[in-house]
Protein backbone atom coordinates (compact mmCIF):
# COMPACT_ATOMS: atom_id res chain seq x y z
CA UNK A 1 0.00 0.00 0.00
CA UNK A 2 2.91 2.58 0.70
CA UNK A 3 4.31 1.70 -2.46
CA UNK A 4 1.30 2.71 -4.34
CA UNK A 5 0.92 6.05 -2.39
CA UNK A 6 4.36 6.73 -2.85
CA UNK A 7 4.57 5.91 -6.82
CA UNK A 8 1.03 7.11 -7.91
CA UNK A 9 -2.73 8.29 -7.07
CA UNK A 10 -3.87 5.29 -7.21
CA UNK A 11 -6.09 2.71 -4.88
CA UNK A 12 -5.16 -0.55 -3.59
CA UNK A 13 -8.46 -2.84 -2.91
CA UNK A 14 -8.64 -7.01 -2.56
CA UNK A 15 -10.66 -8.88 -3.48
CA UNK A 16 -10.94 -12.87 -4.24
CA UNK A 17 -11.59 -12.87 -7.81
CA UNK A 18 -12.94 -16.51 -7.41
CA UNK A 19 -15.76 -15.03 -5.70
CA UNK A 20 -18.82 -12.52 -7.36
CA UNK A 21 -19.81 -11.06 -4.55
CA UNK A 22 -16.26 -9.81 -3.79
CA UNK A 23 -15.22 -8.89 -7.08
CA UNK A 24 -18.51 -6.87 -7.66
CA UNK A 25 -18.15 -4.63 -4.59
CA UNK A 26 -14.24 -4.10 -5.51
CA UNK A 27 -15.69 -2.75 -8.78
CA UNK A 28 -17.84 -0.73 -7.77
CA UNK A 29 -15.54 0.84 -4.95
CA UNK A 30 -13.06 1.78 -7.97
CA UNK A 31 -15.78 3.24 -10.29
CA UNK A 32 -16.74 5.32 -7.49
CA UNK A 33 -13.45 6.46 -6.56
CA UNK A 34 -12.32 7.00 -9.85
CA UNK A 35 -15.53 8.42 -11.92
CA UNK A 36 -15.02 5.51 -13.76
CA UNK A 37 -13.30 2.64 -15.47
CA UNK A 38 -11.21 3.06 -18.68
CA UNK A 39 -8.92 0.14 -18.56
CA UNK A 40 -9.27 -3.03 -17.50
CA UNK A 41 -6.21 -5.65 -17.11
CA UNK A 42 -7.26 -9.05 -16.26
CA UNK A 43 -3.94 -10.55 -14.26
CA UNK A 44 -5.51 -13.06 -11.62
CA UNK A 45 -3.78 -16.60 -12.29
CA UNK A 46 -1.74 -19.22 -10.98
CA UNK A 47 -1.21 -22.70 -11.51
CA UNK A 48 -1.88 -23.12 -7.66
CA UNK A 49 -0.04 -26.53 -7.50
CA UNK A 50 1.45 -29.39 -9.94
CA UNK A 51 -1.07 -31.86 -10.49
CA UNK A 52 -0.94 -34.69 -13.59
CA UNK A 53 -4.35 -35.31 -15.23
CA UNK A 54 -3.97 -39.06 -13.78
CA UNK A 55 -4.24 -38.14 -10.04
CA UNK A 56 -5.28 -34.41 -9.92
CA UNK A 57 -8.27 -34.09 -7.81
CA UNK A 58 -11.68 -32.27 -8.70
CA UNK A 59 -11.08 -29.53 -6.28
CA UNK A 60 -7.93 -28.52 -7.96
CA UNK A 61 -9.70 -28.82 -11.59
CA UNK A 62 -11.64 -26.56 -10.11
CA UNK A 63 -9.80 -23.96 -8.21
CA UNK A 64 -7.60 -23.50 -11.32
CA UNK A 65 -10.25 -22.67 -13.82
CA UNK A 66 -12.23 -20.43 -11.10
CA UNK A 67 -8.74 -18.43 -10.57
CA UNK A 68 -7.46 -18.36 -13.93
CA UNK A 69 -11.00 -18.22 -15.75
CA UNK A 70 -14.16 -17.22 -14.04
CA UNK A 71 -11.94 -14.49 -12.59
CA UNK A 72 -12.04 -12.94 -15.86
CA UNK A 73 -15.34 -12.93 -16.51
CA UNK A 74 -16.76 -11.88 -13.16
CA UNK A 75 -14.53 -8.89 -13.50
CA UNK A 76 -15.21 -8.28 -17.23
CA UNK A 77 -19.10 -8.57 -16.47
CA UNK A 78 -18.82 -5.90 -13.35
CA UNK A 79 -16.68 -3.33 -15.28
CA UNK A 80 -18.55 -3.56 -18.38
CA UNK A 81 -20.83 -0.75 -17.81
CA UNK A 82 -17.90 1.47 -17.02
CA UNK A 83 -15.79 0.48 -19.91
CA UNK A 84 -19.25 0.96 -22.30
CA UNK A 85 -19.67 4.75 -20.94
CA UNK A 86 -15.59 5.48 -21.80
CA UNK A 87 -15.25 3.09 -24.84
CA UNK A 88 -12.13 1.52 -22.86
CA UNK A 89 -10.49 -1.42 -23.24
CA UNK A 90 -9.89 -5.07 -21.72
CA UNK A 91 -6.32 -6.35 -21.68
CA UNK A 92 -5.93 -10.24 -20.41
CA UNK A 93 -2.79 -11.65 -19.36
CA UNK A 94 -3.10 -15.45 -20.76
CA UNK A 95 -0.10 -17.72 -20.84
CA UNK A 96 1.75 -19.32 -23.61
CA UNK A 97 1.01 -22.40 -21.90
CA UNK A 98 -2.13 -22.35 -23.50
CA UNK A 99 -0.58 -22.71 -26.72
CA UNK A 100 1.85 -25.31 -25.59
CA UNK A 101 0.03 -27.85 -23.47
CA UNK A 102 2.27 -26.31 -20.24
CA UNK A 103 4.89 -28.99 -18.98
CA UNK A 104 5.98 -30.21 -15.73
CA UNK A 105 2.26 -31.40 -14.96
CA UNK A 106 0.76 -28.30 -15.37
CA UNK A 107 -1.81 -29.69 -17.93
CA UNK A 108 -4.66 -28.35 -16.20
CA UNK A 109 -3.67 -25.28 -16.04
CA UNK A 110 -2.52 -24.90 -19.68
CA UNK A 111 -6.25 -25.51 -20.67
CA UNK A 112 -7.61 -23.31 -18.75
CA UNK A 113 -5.27 -20.40 -20.22
CA UNK A 114 -6.39 -21.96 -23.70
CA UNK A 115 -10.00 -21.02 -22.47
CA UNK A 116 -9.03 -17.29 -21.61
CA UNK A 117 -7.37 -17.26 -24.99
CA UNK A 118 -10.78 -18.05 -26.95
CA UNK A 119 -12.31 -15.70 -24.11
CA UNK A 120 -10.78 -12.82 -25.71
CA UNK A 121 -11.32 -13.37 -29.20
CA UNK A 122 -15.04 -14.32 -28.23
CA UNK A 123 -15.35 -10.65 -25.94
CA UNK A 124 -13.50 -8.81 -28.91
CA UNK A 125 -16.31 -9.94 -30.69
CA UNK A 126 -19.37 -8.85 -28.95
CA UNK A 127 -18.01 -5.98 -26.92
CA UNK A 128 -16.71 -4.11 -30.59
CA UNK A 129 -20.23 -2.59 -30.86
CA UNK A 130 -19.50 -0.92 -27.55
CA UNK A 131 -16.12 0.65 -29.04
CA UNK A 132 -14.40 -1.79 -26.58
CA UNK A 133 -11.37 -3.55 -27.83
CA UNK A 134 -10.15 -6.84 -26.06
CA UNK A 135 -6.45 -8.30 -26.47
CA UNK A 136 -4.09 -10.39 -24.71
CA UNK A 137 -0.69 -10.40 -23.50
CA UNK A 138 0.97 -14.17 -23.83
CA UNK A 139 3.89 -14.28 -20.79
CA UNK A 140 6.81 -16.62 -21.18
CA UNK A 141 9.18 -17.12 -18.43
CA UNK A 142 9.15 -14.20 -16.36
CA UNK A 143 10.56 -14.16 -13.53
CA UNK A 144 8.33 -13.20 -10.87
CA UNK A 145 6.84 -15.01 -7.55
CA UNK A 146 5.21 -17.89 -9.59
CA UNK A 147 8.52 -19.23 -10.92
CA UNK A 148 9.98 -18.74 -7.39
CA UNK A 149 7.44 -20.88 -6.38
CA UNK A 150 7.33 -23.10 -9.34
CA UNK A 151 10.60 -23.88 -10.89
CA UNK A 152 13.43 -24.43 -9.36
CA UNK A 153 16.88 -21.62 -9.90
CA UNK A 154 18.41 -24.61 -12.15
CA UNK A 155 15.63 -25.25 -14.46
CA UNK A 156 15.44 -20.95 -14.44
CA UNK A 157 18.75 -20.97 -15.65
CA UNK A 158 18.04 -23.48 -18.56
CA UNK A 159 15.35 -21.78 -19.79
CA UNK A 160 17.44 -18.36 -19.86
CA UNK A 161 19.81 -20.65 -21.76
CA UNK A 162 17.23 -22.10 -24.56
CA UNK A 163 15.74 -18.86 -24.96
CA UNK A 164 16.77 -16.64 -28.43
CA UNK A 165 17.67 -13.39 -25.91
CA UNK A 166 19.32 -15.19 -23.52
CA UNK A 167 17.27 -14.30 -20.61
CA UNK A 168 14.12 -14.86 -18.48
CA UNK A 169 11.13 -12.22 -18.97
CA UNK A 170 10.50 -9.60 -16.27
CA UNK A 171 7.63 -7.71 -15.04
CA UNK A 172 8.64 -5.03 -16.99
CA UNK A 173 8.52 -6.96 -19.90
CA UNK A 174 5.08 -7.68 -19.47
CA UNK A 175 3.98 -4.10 -18.89
CA UNK A 176 5.29 -2.43 -21.32
CA UNK A 177 3.07 -4.57 -23.95
CA UNK A 178 -0.04 -3.91 -21.75
CA UNK A 179 0.41 -0.40 -21.53
CA UNK A 180 1.00 -0.55 -25.40
CA UNK A 181 -2.18 -2.60 -25.98
CA UNK A 182 -3.97 -0.27 -23.77
CA UNK A 183 -3.06 3.11 -25.05
CA UNK A 184 -4.00 4.28 -28.50
CA UNK A 185 -1.46 3.40 -30.25
CA UNK A 186 -3.01 -0.29 -30.61
CA UNK A 187 -6.23 1.59 -31.19
CA UNK A 188 -7.12 -0.44 -34.78
CA UNK A 189 -5.99 -3.62 -32.64
CA UNK A 190 -8.67 -6.30 -31.07
CA UNK A 191 -8.78 -9.60 -30.95
CA UNK A 192 -5.17 -10.29 -30.66
CA UNK A 193 -2.57 -11.39 -28.51
CA UNK A 194 1.34 -10.25 -28.10
CA UNK A 195 3.39 -13.00 -26.84
CA UNK A 196 6.05 -11.85 -24.29
CA UNK A 197 8.98 -14.85 -23.93
CA UNK A 198 12.41 -13.56 -25.87
CA UNK A 199 11.81 -16.03 -28.88
CA UNK A 200 11.18 -19.33 -26.49
CA UNK A 201 8.21 -19.96 -28.21
CA UNK A 202 7.26 -18.91 -31.87
CA UNK A 203 4.82 -19.58 -34.45
CA UNK A 204 4.62 -18.61 -38.09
Amino acid sequence: LEQVKENSDGILLAADMRDEGQVNEMVEKFAKKCGGIDILVNNAGSLIDRQPFETATLDYHDDVYATNVRSIFLATRAALPYLKASCGNIVNIDSVAGHTGGGGNSGIYAGAKAAVATETISMAREFAAYGIRVNSVLPGFIETRFHERFSTAQHRKEVAEQTLLGRNGTAEDVAKVVLFLASEEAGFITGEYIAVNGGLYMRV
